[in-house]
């Protein structure tokens, strides 16, 4: 834990070193239009997740059969992936990548019923009722 905490508050200053080297090579406009690029990459990428998280999950399940971890959590990627694009720096843009890259991960069995599903053959049927007595029969 304690390594995770001292490796998220060093983030920034790796952030910040590698966008200065990265200005060193490609110069301070480059940079900020190379900012400026990744940022609306994100926002686009967020804007258009909407439905599609839904429907990438609908479609990995109906498939049947073998499916992998990795493409059940593609809606997950995908929008950390837009995260990590708005968020300046050219490490982040990297971590965005590389969850945008197509990695089978490992497989898991999905069963899905192959007929009509039927409840079980039990003798008890659960509800409310109320009796109804001749006498209030006759009092309608």
């Amino acid at each position: 834990m304690k390594a995770f905490l001292i490796l998220l508050m060093l983030y920034p200053f790796a952030e910040i070193a590698a966008l200065v080297t990265l200005a060193g090579h490609i110069g301070a406009g480059g940079v900020m239009l190379f900012i400026l690029v990744s940022a609306l990459l994100g926002i686009v990428m967020l804007r258009n997740q909407k439905i599609g998280a839904l429907l990438t999950l609908g479609s990995l399940i109906n498939a049947g059969g073998q499916v992998s971890l990795y493409g059940l959590l593609w809606p997950l990627r995908y929008t950390l992936a837009g995260v990590l694009f708005i968020v300046p720096g050219v490490i982040s843009d990297i971590l965005a990548l590389v969850l945008l890259l197509p990695i089978k991960g490992p497989a898991i069995a999905v069963h899905r019923p192959t007929g009509p599903v039927t409840p079980p053959a039990d003798d008890i049927i659960e509800g409310e009722y109320h009796r109804v007595d001749e006498t209030d029969k006759r009092l309608h």
